[in-house]
This record gives C-alpha cells, sequence and structure tokens, in this order.
C-alpha cells in the first residue's frame, strides 16, 4: 500500500511536469521541426507508460497530444493567418507528428503491457511465498538464496533479508550439507543430479543451532528468457510426523497404561523365539502372572485405582527379569508374561519366588480381597525344549494350566507344571 501511494504521488509529479511542457510546445508552438516532435513525443509517452497506473491513461495522453498538436499548428501566437498553415507541406506535417503520436502511443500501450503482466506476476509470487505454510527458496547454481518465504522465519528462526545471498547448506546439519554442497559445485549436471525433482528425507539445521527432520524437495526451473538456470527448494518441517509415526509405532507394540510390550508384539517375540530354541535345542520358559481378585479391587476403589496397581506390578515385574534377552508383556486384563529364554524350569521357578516375594513386599492395600488385605497375584510357571511337531501354544497352555492349578490351589502363590 505504501508503495502505490509513493508510486501515485510520482504519477501526479511527472503528469504535471509533462502537461505543462506539452502546452509550451503545442500552443506557444516554438517552431520546432516534426522530427522533434516525434521524438520528444516518444519520450513523454514512454516515460509516462513506466509511471501511469493503468493504460487508460496512456491513450488519454494520445488523445490530449493529438488535440493540443492540432490546436497549435492551426492557432500559433505568432501567425494567426489562416492560410499560412493551410498548405500541403504543413497538412503533411501535421499528420506525420499525429502519426507518431499513435505510434508512439501503440509501442508505449504494449510496453505498459507487459509492464503490468510482469508487475502481475511478482505480485502473485510474492503472495504464494507470504502464504505458503512450508518454507520456499530460490537458488541460483551456485547454491546461493536469492528470495524465500515468509514460513523461512517461523521453521529455521533466520529472517528473509538474512538469508539472502546466503549458501542454501546452510540450513542443513552438518551430516547432510556435503551431499547438497557437492551438487552445487558441479554445474555441469547439477538438473540431472538425484538429488533434484525427488523428495528428500533431510536433518535440517535451525538458527539456535537445533536439529529436526525435514522433507526437501529441490527442482529446476526453466526461464527461457533468463540466461543462467534458477532451482526452487521446498522445505517442510515433519517433526510433529515423525513423533506422530513414532507414536503409532510404539503402541503397535506396548500397552499404553503399563508402558511394556502388549500381547500382538509378544505373540510375534514368542513366535521367533521358540523357533531359535527349535535351531539350538534350547530351553524356553514362561511365566503367566494374575492380580487376585482384580475385579473386586476395581469395583471397591474404581478404575483410576485400579490403573495405578497394574502400572505397579507392571514396574517392578520388570525389576524381576535381568537380562536382555528376558521379556515381559502384558497378556490382557490384569494378567502378565514374562518369556524367559534359554531356562529350565528351576530357573522359572526361582523368578517366580522372587516375583511373588516382590508382590506381597509392595503391600498395596486390598480392602475387598477374601483371601488377604493386600493385593497378591498367582502365578503359573512352564518350561520345556521346543521340538518339531510342536508349537509355542503348547507351551502357553502348560503355562495357563499351572496359573489354573495356581489358583484353584487358593491364590496368592505360584505353581509349576511338570509333565
Amino acid at each position: 500500500m505504501r508503495q502505490l501511494e509513493t508510486l501515485t504521488r510520482k504519477t501526479n509529479v511527472y503528469l504535471t511536469l509533462i502537461i505543462c511542457f506539452m502546452f509550451l510546445v503545442f500552443v506557444a508552438d516554438l517552431q520546432f521541426t516534426t522530427e522533434i516532435y516525434m521524438g520528444m513525443l516518444y519520450l513523454i509517452v514512454i516515460m509516462l507508460a513506466m509511471w501511469l497506473p493503468s493504460t487508460k491513461y496512456i491513450i488519454g495522453l494520445a488523445i490530449c497530444s493529438s488535440i493540443l498538436t492540432s490546436y497549435g499548428y492551426f492557432n500559433s501566437i505568432y501567425n494567426i493567418d489562416y492560410q499560412a498553415y493551410m498548405n500541403s507541406t504543413g497538412i503533411i506535417n501535421l499528420g506525420i507528428t499525429l502519426t507518431a503520436i499513435w505510434i508512439t502511443t501503440a509501442i508505449a500501450y504494449y510496453i505498459k503491457t507487459i509492464s503490468v503482466a510482469l508487475h502481475t506476476n511478482e505480485s502473485i509470487h510474492n503472495a504464494i511465498l507470504v502464504a505458503s505454510l512450508d518454507p520456499i527458496l530460490t537458488i541460483d547454481k551456485n547454491g546461493i538464496i536469492e528470495s524465500a518465504s515468509k514460513a523461512i522465519e517461523k521453521t529455521f528462526g533466520w529472517t528473509v533479508a538474512e538469508l539472502k545471498g546466503k549458501r542454501f547448506d546452510k540450513l542443513l546439519a552438518p551430516s547432510c550439507r556435503a551431499q547438497y554442497s557437492k551438487l552445487f559445485s558441479v554445474h555441469a549436471n547439477i538438473a540431472t543430479s538425484h538429488l533434484i525433482g525427488r523428495l528428500q528425507g533431510v536433518t535440517a539445521l535451525h538458527r539456535v543451532r537445533r536439529d529436526f527432520p525435514c522433507e526437501l524437495s529441490i527442482n529446476y526451473v526453466h526461464i527461457p528468457e533468463l540466461e543462467r538456470p534458477i532451482f526452487t527448494a521446498a522445505l517442510r518441517d515433519i517433526t510433529a510426523r515423525k513423533a506422530a509415526e513414532g507414536r503409532m509405532s510404539w503402541l503397535s507394540t506396548h500397552d499404553d497404561l503399563t508402558k511394556i510390550f502388549n500381547r500382538r508384539y509378544f505373540n510375534e517375540h514368542i513366535d521367533m523365539e521358540w523357533k531359535r530354541a527349535i535351531r539350538s535345542r534350547d530351553w524356553l520358559g514362561m511365566i503367566i502372572v494374575d492380580i487376585d481378585f482384580f475385579k473386586n479391587y476395581n469395583d471397591y476403589l474404581g478404575h483410576q485405582s485400579g490403573d495405578t496397581c497394574l502400572q505397579t506390578i507392571a514396574l517392578h515385574m520388570q525389576s524381576v527379569v535381568r537380562r536382555t534377552t528376558d521379556f515381559v508383556a502384558r497378556y490382557g486384563g490384569e494378567e502378565f508374561v514374562i518369556l524367559l529364554p534359554s531356562t529350565d524350569l528351576r530357573g522359572c521357578e526361582q523368578v517366580a519366588e522372587n516375583l511373588q516375594d516382590i508382590i506381597n513386599g509392595l503391600n498395596i492395600a486390598h480392602p475387598n480381597s477374601p483371601i488377604s488385605h493386600k493385593v497378591t497375584v498367582s502365578i503359573g510357571v512352564a518350561a520345556m525344549i521346543p521340538t518339531l511337531g510342536f508349537t509355542y501354544e503348547n507351551l502357553i497352555r502348560l503355562a495357563d494350566q499351572a496359573l489354573y492349578q495356581a489358583k484353584e490351589g487358593g491364590r496368592n502363590r505360584y505353581c509349576v507344571f511338570e509333565e
């Protein structure tokens, strides 16, 4: 808006000066030759074509020029003899002058039309850069930033003015900078590089030296009028998307409440461990843990207290297993499972005994339990050396039968299934 106001003020000044000058030339008739008339009119019209806000002013100027020229021709203040101007030479000169006015007007109209089109394209380009939510850059063949959208300031912390004239790889982390530095240093093949026209995952660098994941697409822009190549770079901060993807990936293998592995991932893991044990002819142990009378606990103390109880049990179950190969998961509801590779029945029994002692030592109050004043667990233990012809469901079935025996035996105990 400010630039438009400035242009309008300049237009008014130029228009006033030129009208005054034309009035002196055409009305006072200073006896300039037709050629000088043509040259002056050409300069005047072209000058106004550069400054006037619309092409309609150029047409108006041509009409005014034609009227003033004719008036100056027939009404000279130096010679009022009408017949002195009515000769073939004068008429021809007048015709040439008027023709020159309209020829120069047509030229000026064409120039102004092109100027308006260029200004419109530039305005659209700037509007797109301002409205874009993702940073967009234009880069020369040397990797120097020529322009940038406003979004660059929010994403990278740099202002547009600060980035102009800087190298593009300034926005990339050192781990990604080398390949793009090399890209813009090899001018011969830059437009055909595999980095051009493809979406690439890169690590970007914020002004405060903070790394963040980003998608980058560099494209070659062919403009016939330009004798040099131009490239555009579109960047998108994908931090939120990566976090969401990580969250979804985590939820696919973990239980959201207890933060340990879920049943789906347990089924995948036990299948892998079963096949490994078959190949190595090794033991595979399993423990199933069930919280006694957990429904009574929820009904009496509420589901929020029940969630806290599950989280506490899960946390201390993880403290029981010490090896990186051991696996703890929430099997469903108030049931948990521990998978113990390379562990025989005696080793599994020892883990179950330790877990029983730890849960009892927590002293989590259970006012509605028929067997104790605190939370207790029943545990089923099983172990076997997997062989062909059997599946891991056999091991789960054995551990489940041991758990059933523990419940039937009065709960708050562990039982070992022995064939």
